[in-house]
């Protein structure tokens, strides 16, 4: 079994407004993620902020038929308790962590990423670019990560990188060796501002 977990608390300051809520093409941001890797996991689980962004997902129909939500185990700490809110629901032994913002996300590449932490036994299978640069809100993650993400937050560690080092076994994925799956790497490309979807918002 595989999950999927869409994290959903970033403040999106560049961006101007909750990009949780912005629409593509008429389509929650959300909603059209999960479309795309639904084929690739067993079961959805969003990472809200708090209630209230729980509460305007549910408005605009973001959430889809069948996903759970989960609120930030601490409100306003960042993505490290996201990941932990959200890999504490999952019920299965790997989970891929996505940022919200990712409307061109590859369910091969989603599917090679858990191949490679299973394959390996990994604690996390995290893609890495050729100049060094991790995609943390685009890895899978194992159980262990749990106590990883509650040991950092109880050393007041905001990063995912320092929460990860605690781990033994991180599995970094050549972005190079996903270019099979995705020759432009599309899958990573998140919406900073909003000329980067050309939309004006």
């Amino acid at each position: 079994m595989r999950t999927g977990i869409i994290l959903c608390g970033g403040r999106s300051r560049r961006f101007g407004k909750d990009k949780a809520l912005l629409s593509t093409e008429g389509v929650p941001m959300v909603q059209r993620m999960t479309g795309r890797i639904s084929q690739v996991v067993d079961k959805i689980i969003i990472a809200a902020r708090d209630s209230a962004q729980r509460e305007s997902l549910a408005a605009i129909s973001a959430i889809p038929d069948g996903a759970e939500v989960v609120c930030d185990s601490v409100i306003g700490y960042g993505p490290v308790a996201g990941i932990l809110a959200g890999l504490r629901a999952s019920k299965s032994e790997y989970s891929i962590c996505l940022a919200c913002d990712l409307p061109y996300v590859n369910p091969d590449v989603v599917d090679a990423l858990f191949g490679c932490a299973e394959a390996n036994n990994g604690d996390v299978a995290i893609p890495k670019h050729p100049n060094g640069i991790l995609e943390p809100l685009h890895a899978v993650y194992g159980k262990s990560m749990v106590r990883a993400c509650r040991d950092a937050i109880g050393m007041g560690e905001h990063t995912i990188r320092g929460a990860m080092s605690s781990l033994e076994r991180v599995v970094f994925v050549p972005t190079e060796s996903l270019r099979r799956f995705d020759p432009d790497l599309r899958t990573f490309l998140n919406v900073n501002y909003p000329e980067d979807l050309g939309v004006m918002v």
